[in-house]
């Protein structure tokens, strides 16, 4: 069950990373306080987590996953280019995160 938070803390997170970017730096304020809200729910989720899990990993997986989740957010919803560095890199992180959690 903490797991399942986590990785709803991970959607949310993204959910709010590309409410944050159509925000156009806070020049919409519609899409920056959903994004901000969405980040307030997510940083309750960690710390609801957290109370199971250690610090590093739920971080660790939180911000690894999250990186991969938020780059294909960013490919499917704002037409953003992954070149063969980014993703191999993110192989690297996914590794990691498995690593991490066994």
């Amino acid at each position: 069950m903490i797991y399942v938070l986590l990785m709803v803390a991970i959607v949310l997170a993204s959910v709010g990373d590309a409410a944050l970017k159509k925000s156009s730096g806070f020049q919409r304020w519609g899409p920056a306080t959903v994004g901000v809200v969405i980040y307030l729910i997510t940083f309750y989720l960690l710390s609801v987590v957290m109370l199971e899990l250690p610090v590093g990993v739920t971080y660790a997986t939180w911000s690894g996953i999250g990186v991969i989740l938020t780059a294909f957010v960013g490919v499917l919803v704002f037409n953003e280019q992954l070149n063969k560095k980014v993703v191999i890199s993110m192989g690297v992180i996914i590794a990691g995160v498995v690593l991490l959690n066994v």
